[in-house]
């Protein structure tokens, strides 16, 4: 299956960045701009999502299908669902997996017996209904719900809404995003992914608890966290700079890294 790849930069390491549910790589384009001058940026439209057509369901299938695009290894950034998409890379690819950013991303996203953290179950059941009652409508609280707390809540808003609207997902990939979210569950695998990982949450996240990221962060055997004070879901639209030169940062320890090997 072959996916839809945006690539802004022409020098550098190779930045790959997948975008959450319901939208599109370009949620990452005022991102890439900051940093095109020193890496290479691949905006990645996940299957069904921008002009990515929709292909086989499946985290395994859409992770295969993001490789295939992908030629040269890379440091991963994945934000929410598309988190779980870079967890399924360094799993199953992590000689092409340089580095692993996760941003507002659990290791299992619904609460449950031994798992305090994430999405009640009927949250997820409540958004599927959604989706054949109301499309546009449960689409947009949902973005809403993604930035509820932060201070720059209404331009994280309009750049999430102008994205969802100029590029609307297929609703079959919008229902199997949310079979992955269901479905997937990295807490057993985290600690054989042993990249050098840097966990990104949201002190204000509603979705993805900040605590339950830590959590995941301490089972990884070379990873870092950082919580963003006064971000909610969206850290990288609501605290660009500051997570630009974060990213900056890990990426060139990432390079350096594999250079003293």
């Amino acid at each position: 299956m072959s996916l839809h790849v945006q690539s802004v930069g022409t020098q550098g390491p190779d930045i790959v960045f997948l975008h959450g549910w319901g939208l599109s790589s370009r949620i990452w384009e005022s991102l890439a701009g900051r940093l095109k001058s020193r890496f290479r940026c691949h905006l990645v439209d996940l299957p069904g999502h921008g002009e990515s057509a929709v292909g086989p369901a499946g985290l395994n299938n859409w992770v295969d299908a993001v490789m295939e695009q992908i030629d040269r290894p890379a440091v991963f950034v994945g934000w929410s669902l598309g988190g779980l998409v870079a967890m399924g890379a360094a799993r199953r690819h992590p000689e092409r997996v340089q580095g692993l950013v996760l941003v507002a991303t659990l290791a299992r996203f619904i609460r449950e017996p031994g798992n305090d953290y994430g999405m009640k179950q009927s949250a997820i059941e409540a958004t599927r209904r959604g989706l054949s009652e109301d499309f546009s409508t449960t689409l947009s609280e949902f973005l809403m719900q993604q930035v509820l707390g932060e201070p720059g809540a209404a331009r994280a808003v309009r750049s999430l809404r102008n994205d969802l609207m100029d590029q609307p997902p297929a609703q079959a990939a919008l229902e199997r995003g949310l079979d992955i979210l269901f479905e997937a569950d990295f807490r057993d695998a985290l600690a054989a992914i042993d990249a050098p990982a840097l966990v990104i949450a949201g002190a204000r996240d509603r979705m993805a608890h900040p605590d339950g990221m830590a959590a995941m962060a301490d089972a990884m055997p070379n990873a870092r966290f950082w919580r963003v004070q006064r971000a909610a879901h969206a850290p990288f639209i609501s605290h660009e700079k500051p997570f630009a030169e974060r990213l900056s940062a890990f990426v060139d320890a990432c390079i350096d890294g594999e250079k003293a090997e």
